[in-house]
């Protein structure tokens, strides 16, 4: 119930434009490594493969948010499929320079029916009754975040099965 609490009151802050973002030069491996030393375990029986490269250029975010973002992804993952489940996180520059854009896929049973734009909308589960535990504030709150930060979000059916979640992030070129 605190944690249902918690999602809600920082869901209200980001909406209301109450959280002051705490920017710093971070560097998109760094974020999600933090993430996945966080939820590792959870995702233990699913074969992550990794695509960043070092060379990215560093992005100007709030590093406990962005944090916060990738473990939400990730967490949904490990909810939300099977094990043995293929878990691939990527990373490009945009071709403008000004921002990376981060892809987090896997190759599990996909996004429920319908517009998977509405998979942001508070309270909104995928699946709208089943044994797994939530209350369908994870997506509304990432939404929040890469907003606040400047970025988009979105999420995609794979071709060929699986979920896509990509979302931008400010890079050098983009910081005031």
């Amino acid at each position: 119930m605190s944690e249902l609490v918690s999602n809600v009151l920082d869901l209200v802050r980001f909406e209301s434009g109450q959280v002051a973002l705490r920017r710093d030069w971070q560097t998109v491996d760094d974020l999600v490594g933090s993430a996945l030393a966080s939820c590792r375990e959870r995702l233990a029986p699913r074969v992550l493969e990794l695509h960043v490269s070092p060379e990215l250029p560093p992005v100007w975010v709030d590093a406990t948010l962005i944090v916060q973002v990738f473990v939400n992804l990730l967490d949904n993952i490990a909810k939300y499929t099977p094990p043995a489940t293929r878990v691939g996180v990527s990373a490009l520059l945009d071709a403008d320079g000004e921002f990376v854009r981060v892809q987090v896929d896997d190759d599990g049973p996909g996004l429920p029916a319908g517009d998977p734009a509405r998979l942001f909308a508070k309270f909104q589960r995928g699946a709208e009754e089943g044994t797994v535990a939530g209350v369908g504030l994870g997506l509304a709150i990432c939404e929040a975040i890469i907003r606040a930060h400047g970025g988009e979000i979105r999420a995609q059916r794979r071709d060929g099965g699986g979920a896509r979640f990509s979302f931008t992030l400010p890079t050098v070129g983009a910081a005031p």
